[in-house]
């Protein structure tokens, strides 16, 4: 499995803060199996915790389905 944000070559890994927690809740979750899992999930997570900050200060426009159809 491809670590996201990692070369093939890479020796470390490096997480921001907001990574890091989730990783811990990841890898308590599965036990320490499937740390490449773990570690995409994080990352996956942290982003999804920074877009719902960025929507909460009016960073994001959100629209309807019906809107984002009629801008087709």
């Amino acid at each position: 499995m491809k670590i996201i944000g990692m070369e093939p070559d890479q020796q470390s890994i490096s997480f921001s803060r907001n990574e890091w927690k989730h990783f811990l809740d990841e890898v308590e979750m599965r036990g320490g199996k499937e740390i490449e899992k773990c570690i995409n999930n994080a990352r996956y997570l942290a982003l999804l915790d920074l877009s719902y900050d960025q929507v909460k200060v009016g960073k994001v426009v959100v629209k309807t389905l019906e809107e984002l159809e009629a801008m087709a």
